[in-house]
């Protein structure tokens, strides 16, 4: 059975044994505020996007008494906010207040094209 690289790494220090040398381990480190800026820069972590919108807003959405009660897991397509819920009552409530929601989410900015709700428990 083939090991990681991290586990024979692992296997070979409590040996004795020098380490596995590859091509990635023979680079320099990378500073973390290159790497930061890299990541930020390939995610596009700085622009607004929909799922940051809702998860500030959460609160707002759906009021202090259910917001702790349920969380966003994602949004597919662009068009479904799917949300995960603690119970199957608070899923057919929610499932109830589904248009009231879905209003709610849609007055947000960068929130106009989500069109559905799924709720999961």
């Amino acid at each position: 059975m083939p090991f990681s690289k991290k586990i024979e790494d692992v296997i070979a220090n409590f040996r004795g044994l020098p380490r596995t040398v590859t091509a990635s381990s023979r680079k320099p480190p990378v500073p973390l505020e290159e790497l930061m800026g890299l990541l930020q820069e390939k995610y596009k972590l700085e622009q607004p996007s929909p799922e940051r919108v809702i998860v500030e807003n959460w609160a707002l959405i759906f009021g202090n008494k259910l917001a702790g009660r349920c969380n966003p897991v994602r949004i597919l397509e662009g068009k479904t906010l799917v949300v995960s819920v603690t119970n199957q009552t608070l899923r057919s409530e929610l499932t109830f207040m589904k248009r009231s929601i879905l209003k709610k989410v849609q007055q947000l900015e960068h929130c106009k094209e989500i069109s559905n709700l799924v709720v999961r428990s």
